[in-house]
């Protein structure tokens, strides 16, 4: 089927035009005409359970019928759905551009169907990783947690949304790994990421990264910066911008580090796993400290590295949500964890609105909420006019301290 026609037959714009052009012909090559086996309800029961939504699982069901039914006999739409799984799980390409308006309402069941083709490459890769089967099925927790999103801002119809279908490469890599509560990133220490030391005696002294834009608040801003961060070095003296735990720079102060007396925290070498923290599920304190320890013998036991740290950088943390939902999930996170500063999200200043609300194209206050959460980014957003990203970490040699016992306040900080 020539692009051009295969493009009209799913009401394509110009951008899928342009993204497939240089892959066609191998797409071409690899599809075998039929219907790919993971459109198939079959398929869909055999590895539904493990997205963790049993309240969604009728619904998905009669609309996946649906689908499924309009493929078996299309051939546009049966090679749709292979392109889908190729593009994105093969050529690694960001396939949000294929969007089709030819599903009506369903769009997002087509997409649903298309994240579970990766199922049978993740679990591969952890065969030979020689890693446990059940990791690769608790990834599919995360697409549980998308579907979430999706209703959020598509009138409560279930579904997926293409825009995030990029992220389980990651799995089929074998650089992300869902270990209870949390996935873990696979990758060198980020660039975000503090210079942090410790001395013989658990003194620890953090400096902002160089390059990060503060307001006289201390806290990352987008514009109209106060100091932006810098680091100096004379033979073993380091000076930077001091943080405190809970992630904010003191702008008005340098810090200057002996490096014979302190020492990095991180060397080259390292691998620094960064916490990925899906939607569906709550996520509290306990499930938090259970999912960082295990990731810990995880990293030792399956892919042979000793951590020595784990960060996140994320939206939930926030640090306006202490002040605005001090008695959630999240709140609870930033008060066990050394907070740092993060970088920010795009220049809107609506860092995860996706993912709270399901949209991030208008202002959160212009959205009817439906939940807490949502209602609490409001209240912030109307406070501060942004909504800001955080950041935290916790050393490996600490994670048997994590407990009942806020973890930051235990630290001792210069």
């Amino acid at each position: 089927m020539e692009l051009k026609k295969f493009c009209a037959a799913m009401e394509l714009q110009d951008d899928a035009v342009q993204l497939l052009k240089p892959h066609w012909e191998t797409i071409l090559e690899k599809w075998d005409g039929k219907l790919p086996e993971f459109v198939s309800e079959s398929y869909l029961k055999k590895y539904f359970p493990y997205l963790q939504i049993p309240s969604e699982e009728a619904e998905v069901f009669r609309r996946a019928q649906s689908v499924i039914g309009s493929c078996a006999d299309n051939e546009a739409r049966a090679l749709y759905m292979f392109v889908l799984y190729y593009g994105a799980f093969v050529l690694k390409l960001q396939v949000s551009p294929l969007q089709s308006p030819v599903w009506g309402e369903n769009e997002g069941i087509a997409a649903l169907l298309a994240s579970l083709s990766c199922v049978p490459l993740i679990e591969d890769n952890c065969r030979k990783n020689g890693v446990p089967e059940h990791y690769a099925l608790d990834a599919l927790q995360w697409i549980g947690g998308t579907v979430v999103i999706y209703k959020l801002s598509h009138n409560n119809i279930p579904g997926h949304s293409l825009k995030q279908l990029y992220w389980l490469h990651y799995h089929v890599d074998g650089e992300l790994y869902r270990i209870g509560r949390f996935e873990y990133l696979i990758h060198r220490l980020p660039e975000w990421c503090p210079l942090i030391f410790r001395n013989d005696d658990g003194v620890i002294a953090v400096l902002a990264a160089p390059g990060m834009k503060f307001d006289a608040n201390g806290l990352v801003t987008l514009k109209d910066e106060f100091v932006v961060s810098t680091i100096e070095e004379d033979g073993p003296f380091i000076t930077g911008i001091p943080c405190t735990v809970e992630g904010i720079a003191r702008v008005n102060e340098t810090l200057t580090i002996d490096r014979r007396e302190f020492r990095s925290v991180f060397s080259p070498w390292d691998i620094v796993p960064s916490i990925h923290i899906p939607g569906g599920l709550r996520m509290s304190w306990e499930d938090a400290v259970a999912s960082m320890k295990e990731a810990k013998e995880f990293f030792k036991r399956y892919l042979k590295r000793e951590i020595p740290a784990i960060v996140c950088g994320s939206w939930i943390l926030n640090p306006a949500l202490e002040r605005f939902a001090p008695k959630g999930n999240m709140a609870r996170f930033r008060k066990e964890v050394f907070c740092v500063p993060m970088i920010r999200w795009g220049d809107k200043g609506r860092d995860g609105m996706f993912f709270a609300f399901g949209r991030d194209d208008v202002p959160p206050t212009e959205i009817e909420p439906v939940n807490s959460l949502q209602k609490a980014l409001q209240e912030v957003y109307k406070a501060e006019g942004t909504l800001r990203t955080g950041a935290m970490f916790v050393l490996a040699e600490d994670l048997e301290k994590l407990g009942n016992m806020y973890y930051r306040t235990q630290q001792k900080v210069l």
